[in-house]
């Protein structure tokens, strides 16, 4: 017999630990009345109860449920201090969710406003995974068959390799893309606000002005930037365009590699002599000799395979 002292009475529980029960059977059923007594007359909680008379929630559960005949996780949400979740706010954010789709912090605003009940974005959100009530709209993106070999350079404007990187200007983050001709090593960008495919198509028409040439063929990363009305736009030019497998940067090694170049030189160089990035573009292009060219300068390794 063990006696535990519970607001100064005595309560004699009789323990058996054995395969058949692992719960403390009680001598009668009177004793357990008055945790009952405690959860639905008093209106304490049942985690207050048991923490009162030192026994634990199954235990508390499972006795109910031998006596009333109740599920073992039975709860009133009508008679828990403090429940915020009650079955009322439960509908009213069911059925608001599936009419304005509002997100945790937008439904505890709306929540508050309407029922004046402050909840946590953390509870609604929980709440929401729960039902499976999160929606995210999705577009997807039309698939394209990447390469499967790499594209053998002949001439000038072959696999022009194509990429974005972003830089920051006066703190504000922008995004250059950049157009390089693995042949000829020459290399040229455009700074824009936005990655759209739009801005891919310029920066393609400024570069065949700039370098004098027509290219040929295009390879892309699968970047949304290079999907949409750019590749659209290439279709109807008649001009090819690759894209590299998913996850696979090396397959544009060399756009790769001057990204690094001109973050060396330019960005990342607090003693660069240029002004500003385009400055830095003619000194890559006209006076920067390149080991890969035998000392030459891409624009002299342009004339000189074009125009020998």
């Amino acid at each position: 017999m063990i006696g535990s002292r519970v607001t100064g009475v005595h309560y004699d529980l009789t323990l058996k630990f054995n395969k058949s029960m692992s719960y403390p059977r009680l001598s009668t059923r009177r004793q357990r009345s008055r945790w009952y007594h405690q959860v639905h007359i008093c209106g304490k909680s049942v985690t207050e109860v048991c923490s009162i008379f030192g026994i634990s929630r199954r235990c508390y559960y499972h006795w109910y449920n031998k006596d009333f005949g109740a599920p073992a996780t039975y709860c009133s949400p009508f008679r828990q201090p403090g429940l915020k979740l009650t079955t009322e706010v439960k509908r009213f954010i069911e059925e608001e969710k599936q009419k304005t789709n509002y997100g945790p912090l937008k439904m505890k605003l709306w929540v508050k406003q309407q029922l004046g009940i402050d909840l946590s974005t953390t509870l609604i959100y929980r709440y929401y995974k729960k039902k499976a009530l999160i929606r995210k709209p999705q577009r997807r993106q039309p698939w394209y068959q990447p390469l499967k070999v790499h594209i053998y350079v002949k001439k000038p404007g072959e696999g022009v390799q194509m990429d974005v990187k972003y830089v920051y200007e006066s703190g504000v983050r922008k995004y250059q893309f950049s157009v390089f001709d693995p042949f000829t090593c020459q290399y040229f960008f455009r700074v824009f606000p936005t990655r759209h495919s739009r801005n891919a198509i310029l920066a393609f028409k400024e570069a065949e002005i700039y370098w004098k040439l027509k290219i040929l063929s295009v390879q892309t990363d699968n970047g949304s930037e290079f999907r949409g009305c750019f590749h659209d736009w290439l279709t109807h030019r008649n001009t090819p365009h690759y894209f590299i497998p998913k996850s696979s940067p090396y397959w544009n090694a060399q756009v790769e590699r001057v990204h690094r170049t001109i973050d060396d030189e330019y960005y990342h160089n607090p003693h660069r002599a240029w002004k500003t990035p385009y400055d830095w573009l003619w000194y890559y292009n006209r006076e920067r000799i390149h080991l890969t060219l035998h000392g030459l300068t891409p624009y002299q390794a342009y004339h000189e395979k074009c125009y020998p």
